[in-house]
């Protein structure tokens, strides 16, 4: 293929014809030029806070579908270079950085720890070191949580993809294929940001949401403003809702005995929360709104 100039690059989808939903390829399309855009605005804050990134669409060519797009460098910081440049140092190393990552995840099926990100983290920070932009030490590796957040986008963006479908992107530093079998559940991002777990258990009133009749997913709750699910593991308390002898409806509360699992990042931020129900003290009813009779005056 030609190289591309001037910060274009394209992402192609081949797909097989006459097989499965159509609208596959367009998600899958519209939902990689999303994520590629997210990866490149953080890719550019790892060499300097000011400089800003945006893509535009060139053209579109079908066959397989094709997306020529360019990446538009802006807010360019007053530095000893010249801006032109800065571009197209910038535009290299945006290249590089996502023919990095693109490649890191075609050679897995699956994440297994942040020690593999962080590895990742400070390949792309070499990459734009090579650039000098800042013509010293002063440039900051893309975040955990935020190269997860991106190469979780592009994955999302995959999952359309039938068996016979492919995806490359390619720039002028070469071609990389996109992973569609890359894993990358909400527990393993659950489990690669969290630095530690608290623990707590005490007395609870949850305002029910929508039981779960089935016993076989979660209960939704409304706790402290907010709406939540819970699993209940009150195993006698369970057996008498399920045979009718405990009535519980949307808006009644049930106060019980709760352990709550906070996971908390490395950043301080909570990552998550586990709620379970380990015991049912009491059935809380909602009051009864009573209609007076509209004939009477």
């Amino acid at each position: 293929m030609t190289a591309i100039d001037d910060g274009s690059f394209e992402i192609k989808v081949d797909f097989e014809r006459g097989a499965g939903d159509p609208a596959r390829v367009f998600r899958t399309m519209s939902g990689l030029i999303e994520a590629i855009q997210s990866l490149d605005n953080h890719l550019a804050i790892s060499i300097n806070v000011s400089i800003q990134s945006k893509l535009i669409l060139e053209d579109i060519e079908v066959g397989s579908i094709k997306a020529k797009l360019k990446n538009i460098i802006e807010a360019i910081p007053d530095e000893p270079l010249k801006k032109g440049e800065i571009k197209q140092l910038v535009g290299h190393f945006l290249y590089m950085a996502k023919h990095k990552v693109i490649d890191w995840c075609s050679e897995k099926k699956e994440i297994k720890d942040r020690e593999e990100l962080k590895q990742l983290e400070g390949d792309i920070l070499q990459l734009a070191e090579k650039t000098d932009i800042n013509h010293l030490p002063a440039y900051a590796p893309i975040k955990t949580e935020t190269l997860l957040a991106d190469i979780n986008l592009i994955q999302e963006s995959l999952q359309y993809l039938g068996e016979g479908d492919n995806a490359v992107y390619t720039s002028p530093e070469g071609l990389s294929k996109f992973n569609p079998k890359l894993s990358v559940s909400q527990n393993m991002v659950r489990d690669i940001l969290t630095r530690e777990t608290i623990q707590t258990t005490g007395i609870r009133i949850l305002k029910v949401k929508k039981p779960d009749y089935l016993g076989i997913s979660k209960w939704s709750f409304k706790y402290m403003g907010h709406p939540i699910e819970a699993s209940i593991s009150d195993a006698n308390w369970l057996s008498r809702f399920q045979n009718r002898m405990e009535l519980v409806q949307p808006g009644d509360s049930i106060k019980a005995n709760v352990q709550e699992i906070v996971s908390y990042g490395y950043d301080g931020e909570i990552v998550h929360t586990d709620y379970e129900v380990l015991e049912v003290i009491e059935v809380l009813h909602a009051p009864q709104i009573v209609q007076g009779d509209l004939l009477e005056e």
